[in-house]
């Protein structure tokens, strides 16, 4: 499996389209859906795109991620990876943080996917006030190297 998250299998991710997270009751009207996602794999870097009206706007940056556990589960026999990484987005219009809960599966030839949920923990700037969650996937080839990654979600500014 990993021996440790490289920053590509730490980055937001996917391959096609991801589901967008659950909001609640109330929330759905206020809330914005975005993109992040980071060009070719790269997760050093990040793209935020608006995917419907709402007040925060594209904004790109570096991304960084840091201070998580491993564990490992085998659900119907098949081994997977469990990290939780913290990842921090910095753009021209702030710094957004979220934690992240991913589930690693190994493929052929050294390749791997990891598909799990995120939730906005802390902003600066245009995100101080930022809340959100959604789901992401990744997909990481031989020696960590990223190949795709896209997250998707619900964010809103609060009061």
């Amino acid at each position: 499996m990993h021996a440790k998250l490289s920053a590509a299998t730490a980055a937001l991710i996917a391959a096609g389209a991801v589901a967008t997270g659950v909001a609640t009751a109330g929330h759905a009207a206020t809330a914005e859906r975005v993109a992040i996602t980071s060009p070719h794999g790269n997760s050093a870097v990040f793209i935020l795109t608006p995917l419907t009206p709402g007040p925060i706007a594209r904004d790109s940056g570096t991304a960084t991620s840091c201070c998580w556990t491993r564990r490992f589960i085998q659900p119907d026999g098949e081994a997977v990876e469990i990290n939780n990484p913290l990842r921090t987005f910095t753009g021209k219009n702030g710094t957004f943080t979220w934690r992240a809960q991913i589930g690693w599966v190994d493929l052929d030839s050294g390749y791997s996917i990891g598909t799990g949920t995120w939730k906005i923990v802390r902003g600066t700037g245009a995100y101080a006030h930022l809340q959100g969650h959604g789901r992401l996937a990744i997909i990481s080839g031989p020696t960590d190297q990223g190949v795709a990654n896209r997250a998707q979600g619900l964010v809103d500014l609060r009061g």
